[in-house]
């Protein structure tokens, strides 16, 4: 790939892909806190974020508290893509009850990072959780070596490579209130609060988003 100029460190976003049924994805976004369009696309529901989250510091960074949330068991599995901090998060939630987001977090001139305290998810487990040729996986590990391109870039060629759908929304999440079925979902203050009264005595989830910061 040709070197492309640096990314702006401030952009945050993204999206999920749930194979799972529309009516269990609509539960789970329910009760998120985070401005989102939900969208059927080929064969997945995609849930894009569309603004920052309506909690308190340190959870306002929509794109990131949407990357930490665990999709549902029931709604999975699933696959997200996500731009935070000048970095590409791919997070993997396999169907079942397994409750642990499974992390590739890929940043410019970089590549691979393994920050601590993150399941880490391998090339084989995308390319299953995609349902891609198990073939692809050997031109993934290629992809994620790339070190001189933009996060939203490795996003979108890394969603190609597994034929996913909604590689433009990566860089444009607009365009997914255009699509036919698009439904834009703002959170309900009472989920808010109670996600606030949830955090505000443990530190579980502001070491894992510490661990990305």
């Amino acid at each position: 790939m040709t070197p492309e100029p640096p990314t702006d460190p401030a952009r945050s976003g993204g999206l999920l892909l749930s194979a799972g049924p529309r009516a269990e994805v609509d539960a789970w976004v329910g009760a998120s806190v985070v401005p989102v369009t939900v969208v059927p696309l080929e064969g997945w529901t995609a849930v894009v974020t569309r603004g920052g989250s309506q909690a308190g510091p340190p959870y306002e960074d929509g794109g990131l508290v949407s990357a930490c949330r665990v999709l549902s068991a029931k709604a999975g599995p699933g696959l997200g893509f996500y731009e935070v901090d000048g970095r590409a998060l791919v997070t993997a939630h396999p169907a079942g009850r397994r409750r642990r987001v499974r992390w590739v977090v890929w940043e410019p001139e970089q590549g691979l990072l393994r920050p601590p305290g993150l399941d880490l998810a391998g090339p084989a487990e995308l390319v299953r959780l995609a349902g891609a040729d198990p073939g692809t996986r050997d031109e993934l590990v290629e992809l994620l070596h790339e070190t001189g391109v933009r996060p939203a870039r490795m996003l979108q060629a890394v969603m190609a490579t597994l034929g996913l759908p909604g590689t433009r929304l990566v860089e444009e999440p607009a365009r997914a209130d255009d699509l036919p079925g698009a439904v834009r979902v703002v959170p309900d203050r009472r989920q808010v609060g109670w996600f606030e009264d949830a955090v505000r005595d443990s530190v579980r989830l502001r070491q894992e988003l510490g661990v990305l910061s």
